[in-house]
């Protein structure tokens, strides 16, 4: 029997205060024909009501589309999620900052852990991750605002050690998207550059005694691809939706280099130039070949073709949360690889993380304040989340912080080798308190981690005190050029080493010197 339903008959399923829990990554994997269905439902018959989404990432391809069609008032009671729409006037965003709707942020690989309970059907998650930031139930509980007020982490211990209990999801439908279906609902996923995690979000539900719903680009005969290409079997699948023209991203309709189907050279631009790469050079001298190293939203996607065109793009593995290995990233579209050399499903990669397996990572901040806390959830009125952020710091070995040192209007120029501050930034990064604590310096040091913030002016390294000032670049006055610009003292080392001058120049073979005994192939 065909499973193939119209998208109003498989939202027609969702019933009042239903648990839904749906994929994306940004612009990627987004069922925005199933969503749009939904709106399209709640807005004609004012149902369902008051359900609650559990979204691991965060899903859209622009405003009023993706997650954000569920902004309507009685049609979402809460919403469960590592990120948030960050397009300006998202209709979600803004009900989640006015206390419209319930809202708790929790750690992206906490929720992908928290679907695979679900679908076990285990009561929930015991962790460490998360303690002593704003997920903390001693601070905020992950709750984003005063319309929250359920506890869904609380402390416990076991033998005398504390841990985070957070309690799982019961899943009554999933929406997933993909490429390929037969007529049973066995789905393939040969136009999407990631998987993010459909299996776990499907088996959780039919755990719960749920429905799972994909919509698909094309139907295919049975047993004309390989069983090796099914990601999600059809005794999984409840029905299936045809979008014949729903985009693989925001950016394009379909671009085969994310998928692997086109391989293209490496890039070797040496992209970004001038105090950008000045701080990522910097940053790059802190690794070791053959290690493990995540990278972050922001600045830190700028080191693969830095590598690339030092001809030392082989001398690290290349990892960020949503399954991509090596490769270059695509910026609009975070977390998609060009030329990956694996693609793994994020929980996978988050046992990896969890599991110490992390040896870097080079993260961007909004905020850090004199007690080495981090801030990038929530700042200044604007709701980012936490994303993958709290698992990645908590497990990584070394953490490279990587900004500019102000924002808003900087402007710092490299002139005869030295830096120049021809502008300072009107928002400040380093502040007297974080808005919201994303990353606990204190307890970082108490795991034994290497905790530096980098740069384009100089090289900060957390110790028992904060943030001391270990290095500096060429033509910086740490009193006149970085003191000004923070909202606490200034501490600088009394060995405080200049940048390696190789960093602020041209010459790739004099750059690679520097780095040679650190990413240099023997």
């Amino acid at each position: 029997m065909s499973k193939v339903i119209s998208a109003a008959q498989a939202v027609a399923q969702i019933g009042d205060r239903m648990t839904i829990t749906l994929p994306g990554n940004a612009s990627f994997m987004v069922v925005d024909c199933l969503l749009q269905a939904l709106e399209q439902r709640f807005l004609t018959e004012a149902s369902p009501k008051q359900i609650t989404a559990f979204v691991p990432c965060n899903a859209g391809l622009g405003l009023g589309t993706g997650v954000d069609r569920l902004a309507h008032r009685g049609l979402l009671k809460r919403y469960i999620a590592s990120a948030f729409p960050i397009h300006g006037g998202s209709p979600l965003a803004s009900m989640i900052l006015d206390g419209e709707v319930e809202a708790y942020n929790f750690p992206m690989g906490v929720l992908y852990a928290l679907l695979r309970e679900s679908g076990g059907r285990r009561p929930g998650l015991l962790t460490e991750v998360g303690m002593g930031t704003f997920v903390d139930p001693r601070q905020q509980g992950g709750k984003m605002n005063d319309r929250t007020t359920e506890d869904l982490v609380e402390m416990t211990s076991i033998a005398g050690k504390d841990y985070l209990f957070y309690k799982a999801p019961a899943i009554d439908v999933a929406l997933l998207k993909a490429t390929s279906s037969d007529d049973r609902g066995n789905l393939s996923f040969e136009n999407e550059p990631l998987t993010l995690g459909s299996i776990a979000l499907a088996i959780a539900a039919k755990a719960n005694g749920g429905k799972v719903f994909a919509q698909v680009e094309r139907l295919v005969e049975r047993h004309t691809r390989s069983p090796k290409t099914i990601v999600v079997p059809e005794h999984l699948v409840d029905g299936v939706v045809l979008a014949p023209d729903a985009p693989q991203s925001a950016a394009s309709r379909f671009d085969a280099r994310l998928t692997g189907e086109i391989r293209t050279p490496r890039r070797r631009d040496a992209a970004p130039q001038g105090p950008a790469r000045v701080l990522l050079l910097r940053a790059a001298g802190q690794l070791r070949r053959h290690w493990l190293v995540n990278l972050g939203v922001g600045a830190p996607i700028g080191l693969p073709p830095l590598l690339g065109w030092l001809n030392l793009e082989d001398g690290l593995t290349i990892s960020t949360e949503h399954g991509g290995i090596n490769g270059d990233i695509e910026a609009p579209i975070f977390g998609a690889h060009v030329g990956a050399d694996a693609v793994l499903d994020p929980p996978n990669v988050f046992d990896m993380y969890d599991g110490g397996l992390l040896d870097a990572t080079l993260l961007g901040l909004a905020q850090a304040d004199r007690h080495g806390n981090v801030n990038v959830s929530k700042f200044e009125g604007r709701l980012m989340g936490c994303g993958g952020f709290i698992n990645i710091s908590g497990g990584a070995k070394t953490i490279l912080f990587c900004t500019m040192l102000t924002a808003g209007g900087t402007d710092v120029a490299l002139e005869n080798g030295r830096v120049v501050v021809r502008r300072e930034g009107r928002a400040r990064k380093f502040v007297e308190a974080v808005e919201h604590q994303t990353f606990n310096g204190r307890q970082a040091l108490e795991r034994g981690q290497n905790v530096h913030i980098v740069t384009e002016r100089g090289l900060f390294t957390l110790d028992r005190d904060g943030w001391l000032l270990t290095e500096v670049a060429p033509g910086i006055v740490p009193e006149r050029d970085i003191a000004p610009a923070m909202s606490f003292p200034l501490r600088v080392a009394e060995n405080c080493r200049q940048y390696p001058s190789e960093i602020l120049g041209d010459d790739s073979t004099a750059i690679r010197r520097w780095l040679s005994g650190r990413l240099e192939a023997r």
